[in-house]
């Protein structure tokens, strides 16, 4: 067995049966070598582009080993790649296939005259066992020179703000964001959608949110239940912008996850976080920031929380709540939502 396939993971899976793998590994010591990231886009040099031939000759020479997607970043390398069944060992063909690459890569990289390159040892690898998994893995990769250019770009715009002081926010509690916090200044619809809400309602739930973003509200949610993030993908694809809000401390550079990077560099997405105390339990802490979501929203917006009852859909609402003395915007008619 090659030396990269040493120290396998999941001893109890049975790999024999076939598998898809999300495998990274990195030049040592995370040493920018093969190009550079603009806005959004790698640019390979003459070492990047000696990488990707040798990806695409050692894909030909594996046929039992397909990479279904890939990036090769400035100092690093993302694969998705999947194992046929029965193919005979897959976790020595994996280590074969990145040890052959590593070490063609960096015979042709001196080759071309470049001195100390060296790659990590090994590389680290999640089995993906669900299509939500191989799904999740497919946006990291093809997310990733966003992510990079939001991370490393020239202004880096997911440094978090803390404390983010703003009129909506009690003036004793500590919050903290990155990305649109000019999304805040606007009409604000707060929505908690049900666990419960049947899946057969999603289409009309969507419809009329999307009607409240026509008429010029923002909407702001924890967007966690099923049918929440069935509303953020659908804003994410219409490109219209939203906040997100999380009860967690949020890094001082913030690492963009999944949608993320995208969201953030086409300038449609705030992440607030307001942490909860010490003792609050994980249920509390969620239960928690959509109260606090609730009232932020009650300021020139409104609240809404949705739930099944007797076989029909309740759309409660919080009404407007009179906005602080220094505050002079407009404030502009509810949106009119027809119960059912």
């Amino acid at each position: 067995m090659g030396k990269e396939s040493k120290f396998r993971r999941y001893k109890d899976y049975d790999y024999s049966r076939g598998a898809t793998l999300f495998i990274t590994f990195s030049t040592e010591p995370r040493r920018s070598v093969f190009g550079r990231v603009v806005d959004g886009k790698m640019y390979f040099n003459q070492f990047g582009q000696a990488a990707r031939e040798t990806l695409e000759t050692e894909m030909k020479r594996n046929p039992a080993l397909t990479v279904m997607r890939h990036v090769i970043m400035p100092d690093h390398v993302h694969l998705l790649v999947h194992v046929r069944a029965f193919t005979g060992d897959p976790l020595r063909q994996v280590g074969q296939f990145v040890s052959n690459f590593k070490r063609w890569t960096k015979y042709k990289v001196e080759k071309l005259g470049a001195t100390g390159f060296g790659w990590q040892k090994n590389y680290h690898d999640w089995i993906c066992s669900t299509q939500l998994l191989m799904d999740t893995a497919g946006k990291y990769i093809s997310n990733n020179e966003v992510k990079w250019s939001l991370m490393h770009g020239e202004n880096p715009p997911l440094k978090v703000i803390e404390p983010l002081a703003h009129w909506r926010f009690p003036p004793n509690e500590w919050w903290s964001g990155v990305g649109r916090t000019d999304l805040l200044d606007r009409k604000i619809a707060a929505i908690r959608l049900s666990r419960k809400i049947p899946q057969s309602e999603f289409g009309a739930v969507v419809s009329r949110l999307l009607a409240a973003c026509d008429k010029g509200y923002t909407l702001a949610s924890t967007f966690i239940s099923p049918c929440e993030q069935i509303v953020a993908s659908e804003l994410a694809k219409r490109e219209i912008a939203f906040i997100k809000m999380v009860p967690d401390k949020l890094a001082t550079v913030y690492r963009p996850k999944n949608d993320e990077p995208v969201l953030f560099s086409k300038g449609l997405y705030l992440l607030l976080s307001r942490v909860a105390g010490a003792d609050a339990s994980r249920s509390a802490a969620w239960h928690g920031i959509n109260d606090a979501l609730a009232g932020m929203a009650e300021l020139n917006g409104l609240s809404l929380y949705v739930q099944p009852n007797c076989h029909r859909l309740h759309w409660n609402f919080s009404p407007t709540r009179s906005l602080p003395a220094q505050i002079t915007t407009n404030l502009h008619p509810h949106l009119s939502l027809n119960h059912r």
